[in-house]
């Protein structure tokens, strides 16, 4: 489920849209997401916004469901200065992320579950310090695989 390809870090947008793109570009080409996988997630998160107030680094967690994805994978893009989105549950509210992780599920009954997943290995607070001050995407994968199973699935 973890591909290395996947993340990638110093990046810079002008907005979470254009984020968006080039995460679930990065899917699609990998053969992970179908091309309607995109616009899918944009439409999603006009209304579901996925922008979330993690301590101590905020994160968003784009997705859509589970039709436009061929096989689960992750997408982690980690920014060189916060991005613009809004906050999940208030579409009114902008939240500034340093990572984005755009999630490609392939069963909707394990939507939910993995969701859940990722939430408790994000609470603790020294990962999402230790994805930012990572020196490499081999670095990040090697703190996610820490995980055992969860990122390997």
């Amino acid at each position: 489920m973890l591909d290395k390809d996947l993340i990638r870090t110093e990046l810079s947008f002008e907005s979470a849209e254009d984020a968006i793109r080039y995460g679930g570009n990065l899917l699609w080409q990998k053969g992970y997401v179908e091309e309607r996988y995109i616009e899918s997630v944009l439409e999603r998160e006009k209304v579901f916004p996925t922008g979330l107030p993690t301590e101590p680094i905020p994160i968003a967690i784009p997705h859509t469901d589970s039709g436009c994805v061929i096989k689960t994978s992750m997408c982690m893009l980690v920014l060189k200065e916060p991005l613009e989105f809004k906050q999940m549950g208030d579409v009114d509210k902008p939240i500034r992320v340093r990572i984005v992780m755009l999630l490609a599920v392939s069963s909707a009954e394990g939507h939910l579950e993995f969701l859940s997943g990722l939430m408790t290995i994000l609470s603790g607070e020294s990962l999402l310090v230790d994805i930012c001050s990572a020196g490499s995407v081999e670095e990040i994968y090697e703190i996610l695989l820490s995980f055992g199973d969860f990122f390997k699935s």
